[in-house]
């Protein structure tokens, strides 16, 4: 098969998981779509640095991650992220809204490693990778989100 035509067909199966991701990273549509956009065209372009085709999804996942983290460092310094609009829940995403919105107001680092083991399956070892973290460190960030979402939302069901 054509090494476009593959490189399209798993672009386009993973679509809603690139977007996801951006989103509960950067909290901004545009800089979503935009940070999607430009993790599709840097993956393009170093294909050839791909061994195993099986990892595919965490490879892009990684490339997308670092582009995400990049526009955050970049958009610190020009405007406040507090500033920014709230996210919404993906319309794809058959979660109840307060668990998500939970997730979203969750921070960065506990944000990023729910939806990546929560929403698209990763392991945590798939999941250290991308995010460049340890082992170790995933686990805790996973562990205290999962603490931080129970006390969120054990507080809105009283």
């Amino acid at each position: 098969m054509d090494q476009q035509i593959w490189f399209t067909e798993q672009v386009k199966k993973y679509e809603d998981s690139i977007y996801r991701l951006s989103m509960s990273i950067l909290r901004n549509p545009d800089d979503a779509a935009d940070a999607a956009q430009e993790a599709i065209c840097t993956a393009y372009r170093k294909l050839y640095s791909l061994r195993d085709k099986s990892k595919f999804r965490p490879w892009l996942m990684r490339i997308l991650a670092n582009e995400c983290y990049g526009m955050l460092r970049e958009r610190q310094r020009y405007v406040d992220i507090d500033s920014l609009p709230e996210q919404e829940a993906p319309a794809e995403t058959a979660v109840s809204e307060p668990l998500w919105q939970a997730v979203c107001d969750l921070n960065e680092d506990m944000r990023a490693v729910v939806v990546l083991f929560y929403y698209e399956g990763f392991s945590i070892q798939e999941i250290a990778t991308i995010l460049k973290i340890s082992i170790a460190n995933t686990k805790t960030r996973l562990y205290r989100a999962r603490i931080r979402l129970r006390m969120m939302l054990g507080e809105e069901m009283k």
